[in-house]
């Protein structure tokens, strides 16, 4: 069994960019860069973030659902 790991994320960046997607669905711009999630502790520059992006969450909970009915 493959739990998550750096590579389960990188391929889920690059299937969403690669199938149409675009980078401002899914990162936030900030000064510093360009973000998935942003920690509180950092200045979000004015800019009100949402605590889950849409696609990372249907991603995430698909990917959940599949190691549970393996």
């Amino acid at each position: 069994m493959n739990l998550w790991k750096n590579e389960t994320e990188l391929k889920f960046f690059k299937d969403k960019l690669e199938r149409g997607g675009s980078s401002k669905e899914l990162f936030y711009k900030l000064k510093s860069g360009y973000y998935a999630y942003v920690l509180k502790k950092y200045d979000t520059e004015g800019q009100t973030l949402q605590s889950r992006n849409s696609s990372i969450g249907k991603y995430t909970e698909k990917w959940t659902k599949d190691i549970f009915t393996l």
